[in-house]
């Protein structure tokens, strides 16, 4: 197999997933692909199912029927919140997806690994620190170097500029390009932020009503006249999209 053809194998191959919590349906019959070093990008409103497919991606979630084809196990993950345990340093936290790998005496230069993480995200010399001592902006980018620990090949994002102020949210968006031009891994990023969008340019999903509405690419987003895209884009509550109760 040529290297072109490598390029273009999938590395994430969602099936015909299905996923429903009590009456509710979040996903219905959802398949796409990703490709290796790409970033996909998951667009829609809130309750949508986008953060539910991430899940089920990872692992954390069981669809109800359907499948995820991984060419790999080497996942990251960013949670929206960050996630961080507050009783641990920054040190402990980013060092504890290797915690496993340690007790089985694989020979991992922990504190090496770990610096060289937290100097990736531009966070050297906090390692000592605890998460309530850095600022909302600090705690994604320690989320970064935990979910980079293992140096994986799919990274996945879940709203990683939520909560943020435009500045930070530039800074947050900056260090996702370095780690994929860094790392050369394949990336899923849910988002409902259009500026992250516009800033990474990708190929693009956009859930509705738990299906696929309209797929295409960042730069085509803000050309079409697809009427799901069309709304999304403007945020007018006129069109097909109405808001969805949770």
């Amino acid at each position: 197999m040529s290297d072109k053809d490598k390029q273009l194998e999938p590395i994430v191959e969602v099936i015909d997933l299905c996923k429903s919590f009590g009456k509710k349906k979040v996903l219905d019959h959802v398949s796409f692909k990703v490709y290796k070093n790409e970033i996909l990008l998951i667009i829609g409103l809130s309750g949508t199912g986008k953060s539910t497919l991430l899940k089920i991606i990872c692992g954390l979630e069981e669809p109800d029927s359907g499948k995820v084809i991984l060419k790999t196990d080497n996942l990251g993950m960013v949670f929206q919140g960050a996630a961080l345990f507050d009783s641990m340093t920054i040190f402990e936290n980013v060092a504890f997806p290797l915690i496993n790998t340690i007790k089985k005496g694989n020979g991992v230069d922990l504190k090496s690994k770990v610096l060289e993480k937290l100097r990736l995200v531009g966070l050297s010399g906090i390692e000592n620190l605890r998460p309530d001592e850095l600022s909302g902006g600090m705690k994604k980018r320690v989320g970064f170097a935990r979910a980079i620990i293992n140096d994986p090949e799919i990274i996945l994002y879940d709203e990683p500029t939520s909560g943020l102020d435009p500045i930070v949210s530039t800074v947050i968006v900056n260090y996702i390009l370095k780690l994929q031009q860094e790392l050369k891994a394949s990336s899923i990023l849910v988002t409902h932020n259009l500026e992250l969008v516009q800033k990474v340019s990708s190929r693009v999903i956009l859930l509705y009503d738990s299906k696929i509405a309209w797929e295409g690419t960042s730069d085509d987003l803000f050309k079409t006249d697809n009427p799901f895209a069309k709304q999304f884009r403007s945020g007018n509550k006129e069109g097909p999209m109405t808001v969805i109760k949770e």
